[in-house]
């Protein structure tokens, strides 16, 4: 009975000490998920932040471009109008025109789900078709819109932005051209190259009229001719529903 008692007690002796690493590496392991845990709960605000803070330039900028055109919209005029530091604007844009293709890229996006939410309670078919045009001539007067035209203007001065700027607007128009086509087809249009010659006017007439509208202010003649915008393009669409233009 002792010896085997003796040996029981080595036995559990031996057992305790082979236990004793496993808790120190279970300890080494919670240290370590805790640790990791913290690096993460450091980075996200982190990186909020950093978001936070490029969004508030590129909203300021949106904001000095409508008020000020793309001439005296500079670098310092934008972090001013922030609120932020020299060295913030420096570590998200190192020059105006990563800034500017920043804003247009954002402004673009903005457009896009300004004219989808104007949409949004629209019936499909020939209505929601026939509304895209007065959809999209609101977002364009909104801001957003306005500091799309003003660095389309001033890509024409400057080399780099005028390199960039195309690519930027080019992917909004392919959006634009994509949409109308998909709502022409649900009301019978098989003409696509009359509906893309027809987007392509319609931008231009509307941008023609923005930036005539921030010169004259005089809101009911820009209504005026959206309106015959309007009944052009009913028009359009009786000729294309009826037959194809050859």
């Amino acid at each position: 009975m002792t010896g085997k008692s003796e040996t029981a007690g080595k036995r559990g002796a031996r057992t305790k000490a082979a236990a004793k690493p496993a808790a120190v590496k279970s300890s080494s392991q919670k240290a370590a998920s805790k640790s990791a845990t913290n690096v993460v709960a450091i980075r996200g605000p982190h990186a909020e932040r950093s978001a936070a803070m490029r969004k508030r330039l590129i909203e300021a900028a949106i904001e000095c471009l409508t008020r000020l055109g793309y001439g005296a919209t500079t670098l310092q005029v934008v972090t001013d109008t922030a609120g932020a530091s020299r060295g913030a604007i420096l570590h998200h844009f190192p020059n105006k025109v990563d800034l500017m293709i920043a804003v247009a890229e954002y402004a673009a996006g903005k457009q896009n789900r300004q004219v989808a939410r104007l949409l949004a309670n629209t019936e499909p078919g020939m209505d929601r078709y026939l509304g895209i045009t007065m959809a999209t001539w609101d977002a364009v007067q909104r801001p957003p819109a306005i500091a799309l035209l003003e660095i389309m203007m001033g890509s024409r001065s400057d080399p780099e932005l005028g390199a960039r700027f195309p690519a930027v607007i080019e992917a909004l128009e392919k959006h634009q051209r994509e949409g109308v086509w998909e709502q022409a087809q649900s009301v019978g249009i098989t003409d696509k190259e009359q509906i893309e010659a027809m987007t392509w006017l319609h931008n231009a007439a509307m941008r023609g009229l923005a930036m005539e509208l921030m010169f004259s202010k005089d809101l009911p003649k820009a209504t005026a001719a959206m309106k015959l915008l309007k009944r052009y393009k009913m028009w359009l669409t009786g000729q294309l529903v009826t037959r194809p233009f050859d």
